[in-house]
């Protein structure tokens, strides 16, 4: 079970990430952040999914995990710098770059429903999680819709 030292090293290197791409990190640099931070999104959307289909589900970990979603949907905008769709393999379109309102709007969408989900996984609100959850699968799946290389499969 995660502690609350765990939270706080893992929510600090989440900041200090988010500040080294804000500060002008772009290129392949920024590609490998982004999906570093993408894959620690998703671990932690899958954490929480565990939770939610569990006989009983662990309060604990399903705090932990909502509140480095609701960080790292606040952090997400400065992911993608100028100049960062470029210089490695990364499956972000430029469209991201191309269309920077409808991103900003998708990337809103996200922080809200993060937010709720944090919210009511802070209140203990164990029935609350999965339509919270839910709605921020919709938002991951609504940005990458537009704005993610489509599967080759």
């Amino acid at each position: 079970m995660p502690s609350s030292r765990h939270f706080a090293w893992a929510a600090a290197a989440l900041m200090i990430a988010a500040v080294a791409t804000a500060a002008g990190v772009t290129g392949a640099d920024a590609i490998k952040a982004r999906q570093t931070h993408m894959k620690a999104l998703g671990a932690s959307a899958k954490a929480i999914f565990q939770q939610t289909h569990a006989a009983t589900p662990d309060m604990a970990v399903v705090k932990a995990e909502a509140a480095k979603i609701d960080a790292a949907a606040k952090a997400l905008p400065t992911w993608f710098p100028a100049g960062s769709g470029a210089g490695a393999k990364t499956e972000a379109l430029p469209l991201i770059w191309t269309d920077p309102k409808g991103f900003a709007a998708k990337q809103h969408v996200l922080a809200l429903a993060a937010a709720k989900l944090n919210a009511v996984a802070q209140a203990g609100d164990a029935a609350g999680v999965g339509p919270a959850a839910h709605d921020v699968g919709a938002a991951c799946k609504g940005c990458h819709e537009t704005y993610k290389e489509k599967d080759k499969t």
